[in-house]
């Protein structure tokens, strides 16, 4: 293989292996995706007149960013942070420095994944495939953040994005099928929460949750959390058609 083939095509294999090799359970849906190269995070490098849209997100949002893109070509340019932007408490800490200086016209985000993680007593993340409270070790504290800390976060996030005058759309939280009982329902739980938030604030909701939901099978990788080509691929038509009303909502 000529080397600017290897060079094309490394992104692609990274990603592979990262989700071929990643353990089942919270391991995967910890896995640090946006450390591996990938053209997520390849902004526009130019400015135009286009409209400028921010994607945030954790890394199911990073496998969609690249296809909303392609969806958007020539309607507008879409941008992410480059990094994993995780739960609502990192989320806190760095918005403004995400939202940088420049103007939004639209922004859509999410965070819930990270928020449901189960950590030990020193804030680590437990081992994978926790499934209820007979299968929890002992050391298991709490979740990272309850649903009343995720509702505050996520209002106080909420408030700094409406600042920006940008077209807000949520985006709800996919699921996480190797889970069940009271782990599988965490993030339902969450979805229910930011759902009555964005709501009551006049939010535009983009339900990947339900969109998802009956084509798991199809579209999650092994893992059962994270997408494979065709799944990123249908995310990506689907938040690019989110995105594309709310501008036409804009231009009105």
């Amino acid at each position: 293989m000529k080397t600017s083939m290897r060079r094309e095509f490394a992104p692609l294999l990274i990603l592979m292996m990262a989700s071929a090799g990643a353990p089942a359970g919270e391991r995967a849906v910890e896995a640090e995706l946006h450390e591996h190269v990938t053209n997520a995070f390849i902004n526009p490098g130019k400015a135009s007149s286009l409209p400028r849209v921010l994607i945030i997100g954790d890394s199911i949002s990073i496998g969609y960013t690249d296809p909303v893109r392609h969806n958007l070509k020539g309607i507008a340019d879409v941008s992410r942070p480059p990094v994993n932007c995780q739960h609502t408490g990192y989320g806190l800490a760095n918005i403004t420095t995400w939202l940088g200086t420049g103007k939004w016209d639209v922004i859509h985000f999410n965070f819930g994944i990270w928020d449901t993680h189960l950590l030990d007593e020193k804030g680590n993340l437990m081992s994978a495939s926790i499934d209820g409270d007979k299968k929890r070790p002992k050391g298991v504290i709490r979740i990272r953040h309850t649903p009343e800390q995720y509702g505050a976060n996520l209002t106080k996030i909420l408030e700094i994005l409406k600042g920006t005058g940008a077209k807000l759309i949520w985006a709800s939280s996919t699921p996480i099928m190797y889970r069940t009982g009271e782990r599988f329902e965490a993030i339902p739980t969450l979805n229910r929460v930011a759902a009555d938030l964005m709501t009551s604030h006049g939010v535009a909701i983009d339900d990947l949750y339900a969109f998802v939901l009956p084509h798991v099978k199809e579209w999650q990788n092994p893992d059962k959390c994270h997408f494979n080509a065709q799944g990123n691929a249908q995310l990506g038509k689907q938040v690019a058609e989110c995105i594309q009303r709310a501008i036409a909502m804009k231009d009105q």
